[in-house]
């Protein structure tokens, strides 16, 4: 009687080969007397990667010499193929062969997985590595992943009317999926998608080309369902759909299936890397991309740095608060959302890279909204070593708690927070503790009541008692202010190597508006003292080099200026097209008069817009 070690040896390898044909849907080519090849099932194989050898034992093997880098018996094929179990593996394949009688193993294979029932969605735990720059084509593959969970969630918006509530209930309306580019991934059990949505999307291009797969392999916006290795390898395998006959919608999954994508940009704007959420409370609800098979670096990760950096640059502030739902609360709560200046660390957890991240904007004043748990005490304290600066605590929110609430009755006085009353207000609280983390907040409203300070009781309560400033503001400049011209025009180009510099430029043209007149000795121009101190140019953002060039060159000239797009470009040390579209955004904003019924134009600026309601 034979037993199962003789069923999957040399004299079965004929049969063997039709089966696995049938089984594993391929086609296998012969290479020699005992071997075979053919595309490798478990991945998208394009060199023949899958061979069938007999080995030292007279046992038929199966390898993989792709991606895979595996072996497999025939038992381990019919276990992957029906998640059926090592000894129910044995008895199908004796049945093929017609044998009744022999003897079973009763060990295990190292293949073996519980079926579907006993294995449930892992939850999968965030991996760091090193910071690395992407390479374009991840960054790529990371842009047109968002770009598609993003239009799926906003064009197919009644199919997923949950994930819109859920959405809702957070606080998270359209407008905020739209600017944050907030997306979608279908789970494994829709039935349209199956958990391949984008791979379903992309497959007439990754059929066409099979490279054009790898960057979103390794970007980890895919994963492998074969992959022996990874957390849930039991789970994802059988998400396997065998019937398909091309490798990718095969073999391979969307990473985020089943979670809500939540897309995180550097500080020059590009596509970083993605969060995925749980539209539920179940196991771990969060999840990145992995770091360990992927270029993916998360210690650097801010959510919100790409639309805060320039402000924390402006004012040397920064607001940190834990989850990006806080953040989208303390975003509501901003009156001007154009000047953020809050960023999520994701947790509390603010790495060495994510702290030197945001000391080299320049902060100085860390303004944490953390839990007052050993979690984040442990960060606010780390946080307050590792500056040059102050860590003010303002308290972390309770579950479902809204920062609205936590400023009740209060809300009102809110500006855009207003950082330079804050920081006013933060460095009077300073003083009245000897603690090396305080608490303080202020806030600036309406004139009349400028100040709203808030200091702590005890910290450890966060108990509060609230106090109004008086309401003058004795700093507050009047009349015209009178600055050298030379002082900006080196600063007046963008000619800069990239959009970092860019800000930077920008920085170093408000601080010296901000800094108010000084002596002069060459020629001048001249500010009204409201444009300064409603800090007017704020709104600018890089088009006010433009607007300042054109300002100078006006009040020189006393006249409106007739000026050709090249020559402002000559001036400016850039493209026709960058001036028509810095030109543009100031004309829509209200500061920049534009008269094209003449050649050339005549530009005139504007210093307090009339915008419409």
């Amino acid at each position: 009687m034979p037993d199962h070690r003789e069923l999957k040896g040399e004299a079965y390898i004929e049969s063997m080969i039709e089966y696995a044909e049938r089984l594993l849907n391929i086609r296998f080519w012969q290479t020699g007397q005992t071997s075979y090849s053919a595309y490798c099932p478990f991945h998208a194989d394009t060199d023949n990667s899958f061979r069938v050898y007999v080995d030292d034992h007279k046992q038929v093997k199966f390898h993989c010499h792709g991606e895979c880098g595996k072996n497999w018996d025939i038992y381990d094929l019919i276990d992957t193929r029906y998640r059926c179990g090592f000894k129910e593996a044995q008895l199908k394949w004796a049945g093929y062969l017609g044998i009744e009688d022999f003897i079973p193993s009763h060990g295990h294979s190292g293949h073996d997985v519980p079926p579907l029932k006993d294995e449930p969605e892992p939850d999968d735990t965030v991996g760091f590595v090193a910071p690395d720059h992407l390479p374009p084509e991840i960054v790529g593959a990371l842009t047109e992943a968002v770009d598609f969970y993003h239009g799926l969630l906003l064009v197919e918006e009644t199919r997923f009317p949950k994930i819109h509530n859920y959405l809702s209930q957070r606080g998270v309306g359209r407008d905020i999926i739209e600017r944050f580019r907030i997306g979608w991934v279908p789970p494994y059990i829709d039935e349209q998608y199956k958990g391949r949505a984008l791979i379903d999307g992309f497959l007439p291009r990754f059929n066409e080309d099979y490279q054009l797969f790898q960057p979103f392999y390794r970007a980890g916006i895919v994963r492998l369902l074969n992959d022996e290795g990874a957390r849930g390898y039991g789970y994802f395998r059988q998400q396997i759909l065998w019937e398909r006959e091309d490798p990718f919608s095969r073999n391979y999954g969307d990473f985020f299936a089943g979670r809500m994508t939540f897309p995180l940009f550097d500080i020059n704007e590009e596509v970083c890397g993605i969060v995925g959420r749980r539209p539920d409370n179940r196991g771990t609800r969060w999840l990145k991309q992995q770091g360990n098979d992927t270029h993916i670096s998360t210690k650097s990760w801010l959510f919100g740095i790409d639309k805060a950096q320039r402000y924390i640059q402006h004012y040397q502030t920064v607001i940190l608060v834990e989850g990006i739902f806080d953040y989208f609360a303390f975003y509501r709560l901003l009156q001007d959302q154009d000047k953020p200046v809050v960023v999520s660390t994701l947790g509390t957890h603010l790495s060495e890279e994510a702290l030197n991240l945001l000391t080299s904007l320049g902060t100085k004043h860390f303004i944490v909204a953390f839990d007052w748990d050993d979690g984040g005490k442990r960060a606010i304290h780390k946080a307050a070593e590792s500056i040059n600066g102050a860590v003010y605590y303002l308290g972390g929110m309770a579950e479902g708690q809204d920062p609205y609430d936590k400023l009740k009755g209060l809300a009102g006085y809110i500006s855009g927070f207003s950082l330079r009353h804050l920081l006013s207000g933060a460095e009077k609280a300073q003083e009245q503790t000897d603690k090396p983390v305080v608490v303080a907040f202020i806030s600036s409203g309406a004139p009349g009541k400028r100040f709203v300070q808030f200091n702590a009781v005890t910290s450890e309560g966060m108990e509060w008692e609230t106090t109004i400033a008086p309401a003058t503001d004795p700093h507050r400049l009047k009349g015209d202010l009178t600055f050298e011209v030379d002082d900006f025009l080196p600063l007046l180009t963008y000619g800069h190597g990239n959009k970092v510099m860019l800000n930077r430029a920008v920085a170093d043209i408000i601080e010296r508006i901000t800094a108010g007149q000084g002596p002069t000795t060459g020629k001048t121009f001249r500010l009204p003292a409201n444009f300064v101190n409603d800090r007017i140019y704020e709104q600018m953002g890089p088009a006010l080099i433009l607007w300042l060039r054109i300002a100078i060159e006006q009040q020189r000239r006393k006249r409106r200026l007739r000026v050709r797009d090249t020559e402002l470009g000559d001036w400016l040390g850039t493209s026709r097209a960058t001036i028509n579209v810095y030109k543009r955004t100031l004309n829509e904003q209200g500061f920049l008069n534009i008269n094209t019924k003449t050649r050339p134009q005549v530009l005139s600026v504007s210093y307090f817009p009339r915008l419409p309601e």
